[in-house]
């Protein structure tokens, strides 16, 4: 029976330097819970690492990789580098030797997932990756071993802490989006290069690897829907508020008859729902599944300490399957390699739900029959209207009207018609409503 289980650390930047932390500080109770002895024995940095909270007299510490996969007494693989380049070297030769490897890169699982998951089941070695979504929520946990007994219809939630963050600044703040990107920035929260999080990237990598788990299938990353927030204006969040909405960018996808659809954008959600109360850079994601229903996890989504947590759940979990000389238990993605099929995302086109459609018209004080009539002919009726107090330079006024339940590729056809009329001021603003 294995008792000390031998780490090799990759990367000791914002989470590797929290998982090091972590695993120093509660080795205690580590030891207390699991009867393990979990080490890093041996870690591969080219940054500065001597302002660390870390004891490193018991670890070597190296700016290779290899120097890693090649130490036989290595029992898992921690990869905190990120990115897809030098990262899928050392998952693939990691489990090429039959190392355990467990990771927080997302980006890798969501463009990666068929060639990564192969080779972890076809591994002796096991794998975890936990913290690759959500930060500290266990969330991956969750589906894959807490809902099991479960069909899993969907999953909606918040899945991206700086894009929450700078839609709560201008939300609670007013302000406009450029300014509550630099204070994401100031504070920490957004990269000096924010695209990833603010164009829905990010967000989109985390669907697709959550997906792969609801929904017990391979998906192709380039096939899901992406957009981001920085179209969202003040005028939308005020709007939105008078209309008893709060804006949020959503990771969202659904097992319907259509088939499977997978979408990142930004959307109306009721200021009732739990979703509508996530403030910060803070997560929040609802599972729903045919008899659990519908439920709720909510935490830190990044940040070195939360992230941290994550991945040594994970190390802990690895231990535990060595120390017993066992097989693992719950397979990567919750079912047989051979039983995951490769699977379609429906375009976003055929998607239905509800709209925001705000119009900008043009010196006149009503909305313009012409509009309601032409979504009429498209299928597209109207629930609610609302005219805006406020006017722009150029003398125009803002209506919305939030539609029923619509087809988008029905939605998109009606506003490429009433673009194209001599009232429009600016192209209609069309933005989701979460139901």
């Amino acid at each position: 029976m294995k008792k000390n289980i031998k780490i090799g650390l990759c990367g000791l930047g914002t989470v590797g330097a929290g998982v090091a932390t972590l695993l120093q500080k509660n080795a205690q109770i580590i030891q207390t819970r699991t009867g393990l002895d979990i080490n890093i024995v041996q870690a591969a940095t080219i940054d500065p690492y001597d302002h660390l909270d870390v004891d490193f007299s018991n670890i070597k510490v190296t700016d290779s990789v290899d120097d890693i996969l090649n130490n036989p007494e290595i029992d898992v693989m921690v990869e905190l580098i990120g990115g897809t380049g030098i990262a899928k070297k050392i998952v693939l030769d990691a489990f090429d030797k039959g190392k355990s490897v467990v990771t927080a890169n997302k980006a890798l699982l969501a463009k990666h997932s068929q060639e990564i998951f192969s080779a972890a089941y076809g591994s002796k070695g096991l794998f975890g990756y936990e913290a690759s979504v959500g930060g500290g929520i266990p969330i991956i946990r969750n589906i894959r071993e807490g809902f099991s007994g479960d069909k899993i219809d969907g999953f909606s939630g918040i899945i991206n802490g700086t894009g929450n963050y700078i839609l709560s600044a201008m939300t609670n703040e007013r302000t406009d989006f450029k300014t509550a990107l630099k204070q994401a920035q100031d504070k920490g929260y957004a990269e000096a290069d924010p695209t990833f999080d603010i164009e829905g990237i990010d967000t989109a990598h985390k669907v697709i690897i959550l997906m792969e788990l609801a929904f017990n299938a391979l998906f192709d990353f380039d096939q899901l829907y992406i957009e981001g927030i920085t179209g969202i204006e003040p005028i939308d969040i005020d709007l939105a508020d008078e209309l008893g909405y709060r804006i949020k960018l959503l990771g969202k996808a659904l097992n319907t008859e259509r088939g499977f659809e997978g979408r990142v954008h930004p959307a109306l959600v009721k200021k009732d729902s739990m979703l509508a109360s996530v403030q910060g850079a803070f997560n929040a994601i609802s599972v729903f599944g045919n008899f659990v229903g519908h439920t709720m996890s909510y935490g830190a989504g990044a940040g070195s300490f939360p992230t941290a947590s994550a991945v040594v759940a994970d190390i802990i979990e690895i231990g535990r399957v060595l120390s017993i000389d066992g097989a693992n238990s719950v397979q990567p993605l919750g079912v047989p390699f051979e039983r995951l099929k490769k699977m379609e995302i429906i375009p976003v086109e055929e998607i239905e739900t509800e709209y925001y459609l705000r119009f900008n018209i043009k010196n006149n004080n009503q909305l313009p029959p012409e509009i309601e009539n032409i979504l009429s002919k498209n299928h597209v009726n109207i629930q609610q209207e609302l005219k805006s107090n406020q006017t722009d330079a150029e003398n125009s006024t803002s209506f919305v009207l939030i539609t029923q339940t619509a087809k988008e590729k029905d939605v998109r056809e009606s506003l490429k018609i009433i673009n194209s009329l001599p009232f429009m001021a600016s192209p209609i603003k069309l933005i989701r409503v979460d139901p």
